[in-house]
């Protein structure tokens, strides 16, 4: 039933926005458009644009990558629902996270514009069922193989993916019992096929003579972004050649950290060429800003953090991140989407958009955004059952739970809150809760 919907909304969708979503820029560099080499973004991993170039072998007419990619949404909460299934809950309740990404508003926005994210959530779905397959109720090393493949994946679609991977490896040390060799071959199984992806991926950035992986090239610049906002000269001396980067602004009048990155006027853009030498400068200042003021550096952190759930909870300024006002169907800026169809039109066939129904659109989408009450909730949950949970309930709350935290916890340390970024772990969340939920209350397990 939940799929038969999630089949009815995306044709839905697919007829009322034609093609797709054109108001992203990020859009025009992941698909590399106009013959970019692949390994050619510092800000971006390559995993995404080669799955588009392989889509683009098959058909250049943009409905297909995007029917592809709702194909995938409904592939994800099969995922959930299997692996509910498999951890012990009943029928009824493993719908619930399959819900989310079969009849999410949000989750079909993402599935509606040439953007990482959807395939980052597809990708850790397949590989976290695949884990439960291979620890429950036996160990199943060729499972382990499949979940340690995909994880890596996904980890090569947005940097913040590499979370996952070791949590696996993590949870496979602690649930796996027995002798020495069952365990080493239980570790084996979860950690080098990824790594092997990885060495694949290293592996064609020498073969094509790329420039950038695009994983952690730009970190430092991240880092200082995450930290201009309160960093204040007076309590750190600044290193060798960045005391430029001083802001003397109140802090409270300063932008957000996007607006020390893509603000063309900032300072560093001024002084310092965007890339990843430069970008060791900065982040030597950011790790000094951060030693010599760690409270400012974890208050920002937390708040963005809570902003997950409240959005409210901090004044918007600008470059603060995107809020969830933008990322809707409701929200359309004609001269972006001119400039991002006219981009893809370089790749694409078919990029002219066609819109009907808008407001219908953004209603069902606020409508099935969960509130932070129940985010909250769901986190309280995911908590308690970490500690009380007991079997492969617990396997589940921590395989689904920690890979939720550290999606919500890596972007907010390392730049930024973005709504966003919110959506992959807010995914992830709500199967924990879940599972959290029924470590509770038994009668919410098959008997």
């Amino acid at each position: 039933m939940l799929v038969a919907l999630g089949i009815l909304l995306r044709m839905i969708l697919m007829l009322a926005y034609f093609p797709a979503i054109m108001l992203h820029q990020d859009s025009q560099r992941y698909a590399r458009v106009g013959g970019w080499p692949m390994y050619s973004d510092f800000w971006m991993p390559a995993g995404y644009p080669m799955f588009l170039w392989l889509l683009r072998r098959l058909s250049n007419q943009l409905w297909f990558t995007i029917w592809i990619q709702h194909v995938l949404g409904l592939v994800t909460g099969t995922f959930f629902y299997l692996s509910m299934r498999r951890l012990g809950v009943v029928r009824a309740i493993a719908c619930i996270p399959a819900a989310i990404p079969l009849l999410s508003g949000d989750r079909l926005y993402l599935e509606h514009t040439v953007m990482a994210d959807h395939l980052l959530i597809f990708l850790t779905a397949g590989g976290l069922w695949a884990a439960t397959c291979g620890l429950v109720p036996n160990l199943s090393p060729r499972w382990l193989v499949i979940a340690s493949t995909l994880l890596a994946m996904a980890a090569l679609t947005r940097s913040v993916g590499v979370v996952p991977l070791p949590i696996l490896v993590l949870t496979t040390s602690l649930w796996v019992k027995g002798s020495f060799r069952a365990r080493g071959a239980a570790l084996a199984a979860a950690l080098l096929p990824g790594m092997g992806v990885f060495a694949l991926y290293v592996g064609g950035f020498y073969f094509t003579h790329g420039q950038y992986l695009g994983l952690t090239d730009m970190s430092g610049w991240n880092l200082y972004a995450r930290v201009a906002p309160f960093a204040d000269c007076g309590k750190f001396t600044p290193p060798d050649g960045t005391a430029i980067l001083c802001d003397e602004r109140p802090s409270s009048t300063r932008p957000g950290p996007f607006g020390y990155i893509w603000d063309p006027k900032n300072v560093a853009a001024n002084h310092f060429e965007p890339g990843p030498k430069t970008g060791r400068d900065l982040g030597e200042f950011a790790k000094r800003a951060i030693a010599h003021q760690p409270g400012d550096y974890v208050r920002s952190v937390l708040t963005d953090l809570v902003r997950f759930v409240d959005p409210a909870i901090s004044p918007y300024r600008p470059g603060g991140g995107q809020p969830r006002e933008i990322l809707s169907f409701g929200w359309r800026d004609t001269a972006v989407e001119a400039r991002v169809v006219q981009a893809m039109s370089r790749s694409y066939k078919g990029t002219n958009v066609h819109l009907h129904w808008q407001y219908l659109l953004a209603f069902y989408q606020n409508l099935s955004r969960p509130s932070g009450l129940i985010l909250a909730v769901l986190l309280i949950l995911t908590v308690t059952g970490l500690v009380k949970a007991r079997g492969p309930i617990r396997l589940g709350i921590a395989l689904f739970g920690l890979s939720a935290f550290g999606l919500y916890l890596i972007p907010v340390m390392t730049l930024s809150y973005m709504f966003r970024y919110g959506i992959p772990p807010e995914t992830f969340i709500v199967a924990s809760g879940v599972l959290g939920a029924a470590s509770r209350w038994p009668r919410l397990m098959c008997q």
